[in-house]
């Protein structure tokens, strides 16, 4: 039980903690880009799996960059999801450009390098139960095209009942305005990878909603919340589903599986709720996901390269994992209804606690 500390990288810059609890589960967390890192967990019978998807090194990480960038495990912001259109957006009053990371005016997941790519400080906050390491990134006035010098505390902790909690805080240190919705993107597969896709997983949502995207860009959502029993393909309300029942149902050259903003409120809430859970009938493994924010982003991994080998040798494919982001409702900056939801000003404190908790079915 406990926290150590390893080098991640070959000349000692980039560290990798790893928290323990009294169960023998692991996780480990990076400097760079605060990302998940690894998930080691017992199944029903006994089995250690890893059931995160990523790398072994700093150095495998940057030679993946080249061949694809699907977040594995990272914290991003400033802002997570998609803006659009990202070359005029209103902050305070100023009109902001963002980078244009997706085509067709779209900025995803804070710009092009984002807080996925930047070095956080680590602090161990606990060494007992619950093993707590605290990540620091300071993000400078400007930075991707964002206003105000924004301070992000990202806090892991691992308890005793296989729950990872993540805990962030985010002030404005200087201006009079900015966005802020950060969000954390790992991939799970329950099977350790044993099963090389996610599509015998099967899932259950808290959200009975879910936002419509825009029709001449199928990706941006608009802000109108549509209820997911008028669309069988995303109703993981009424009944538990599983993935590759519906998955190939949508637009192979688009969406081409669940890339969705579903609703489990319109708001905050002031405690933590059920948002989802899922679970493989191969390994007995079940994640639940509880959290306080209205968003859950459900994307099962539709664009991820072949070329992909991460750690122990493991060739990722399309829908190898699925990611469970819990946010705000992106692109809320540009939707009157939710765009205070974002808003960061000097006075305030932006928080979000999300808990992922691995158990048996």
């Amino acid at each position: 039980m406990g926290v150590s500390k390893h080098s991640f990288s070959k000349d000692g810059t980039i560290d990798e903690y790893e928290l323990t609890n009294i169960a023998g589960t692991a996780i480990s967390i990076t400097t760079w880009g605060a990302r998940l890192t690894r998930f080691v967990v017992d199944d029903k019978s006994g089995k250690r799996r890893d059931i995160v998807a990523g790398f072994d090194s700093y150095e495998s990480w940057q030679e993946s960059l080249a061949i694809d960038d699907p977040y594995f495990g990272a914290t991003v912001g400033r802002v997570g999801g998609r803006i659009w259109p990202c070359d005029s957006v209103q902050v305070g009053n100023a009109t902001c450009t963002l980078p244009e990371n997706q085509p067709g005016k779209v900025c995803l997941h804070g710009g092009r390098v984002g807080f996925d790519k930047r070095v956080f400080i680590a602090q161990v906050i606990s060494e007992s139960q619950p093993a707590s390491v605290r990540f620091t990134y300071v993000s400078p006035d400007g930075e991707e095209g964002f206003p105000g010098e924004v301070e992000l505390q990202v806090t892991y902790s691992l308890h005793d009942d296989n729950s990872m909690h993540i805990d962030y805080s985010g002030r404005l240190n200087n201006g009079t305005e900015t966005i802020f919705n950060p969000t954390n993107h790992t991939y799970w597969n329950l099977t350790g990878f044993e099963e090389p896709t996610i599509l015998n997983h099967i899932c259950r949502l808290a959200a009975d909603k879910y936002m419509a995207t825009c029709q001449d860009n199928v990706m941006v959502p608009t802000g109108e919340l549509l209820l997911v029993s008028d669309n069988k393909a995303l109703d993981f309300f009424s009944q538990s589903r599983r993935f590759g029942d519906d998955i190939h149902s949508f637009d192979k050259n688009t969406v081409r599986g669940y890339d969705h903003v579903f609703a489990v409120g319109d708001q905050p809430a002031d405690d933590i709720r059920f948002v989802a859970k899922v679970w493989s009938p191969q390994s007995g493994l079940a994640l639940t996901v509880l959290s306080d924010q209205p968003a859950l982003i459900l994307y099962t991994g539709n664009w991820i390269s072949p070329d992909l080998v991460g750690k122990h040798g493991i060739r990722y494919e399309n829908y190898a994992a699925v990611a469970l982001e819990t946010q705000r409702f992106p692109n809320a900056v540009n939707i009157p209804r939710f765009r205070s939801q974002v808003l960061l000003h000097p006075d305030e404190t932006f928080t979000h606690h999300t808990v992922y908790r691995i158990g048996s079915i």
